[in-house]
Parts: C-alpha cells; sequence; structure tokens
C-alpha cells in the first residue's frame, strides 16, 4: 500500500511542478507581450500617427485571435458521436451461443 501512495504523491508532485511552470510561461510571455505591444506602438504612433498604431495593433490582435480559435477548433465537436443502436436480442444470444461453440471447439482442440 505504501509503494500505491508513493506513486500517488509522486504524480500529484509532477503535476503541480508542470502547472507553475505553465503558469510562469504564460505570465513571462504575456508580459514580453504586452512590450513588445508597447514597442510596436510606439514605433507605429512615430511613423503613422496613434490612429494607424491602434487600428494596426488591434488588426493584428484581431487576426491573431481568430487563427488561435481556428486551430483550437475540434472538427469531431460539432457532431457528437450517435450512440451504437441496441442489438436485437436474438442476435445477441445467437453471437453468444457461437462464440461459446468456438470457445468449446478449440477447447477441446488444445486437449489432444
Amino acid at each position: 500500500m505504501p509503494g500505491m501512495l508513493h506513486e500517488v504523491e509522486d504524480r500529484a508532485r509532477r503535476a503541480a511542478r508542470s502547472a507553475t511552470f505553465t503558469m510562469m510561461g504564460i505570465v513571462f510571455g504575456t508580459t514580453g507581450l504586452a512590450l513588445l505591444s508597447v514597442a510596436l506602438w510606439l514605433m507605429i504612433a512615430v511613423l503613422q500617427g496613434a490612429i494607424v498604431a491602434c487600428a494596426a495593433i488591434g488588426a493584428l490582435y484581431l487576426i491573431l485571435g481568430v487563427c488561435f480559435m481556428a486551430l483550437g477548433r475540434h472538427p469531431g465537436a460539432a457532431h457528437p458521436p450517435e450512440p451504437a443502436q441496441p442489438k436485437d436480442p436474438f442476435v445477441q444470444i445467437a453471437e453468444g451461443f457461437a462464440t461459446g461453440m468456438r470457445a468449446g471447439r478449440a477447447a477441446r482442440s488444445t486437449d489432444r
């Protein structure tokens, strides 16, 4: 039993570590994206003006958002799978009988 608890603790520790590093990556990535956005804003604002900078950066983020949403969509998620139709009870009985017959024949052939 202690081995099983150790395995659960180890999995929990690895999951916590993975979540921590993922969150740190998100924080640093968001900070870098914010700073790059400011730098892009300043560059476009100096060259073209504030309105053009706002439109350009807004369009960039809109296009990136649409692309990520399209990539995150699962093709099979729109139509859930239909539940399997239950077989006729007589068909199930016949399949069970045939399976039993095969098992019996296989058992007899290995006894010889």
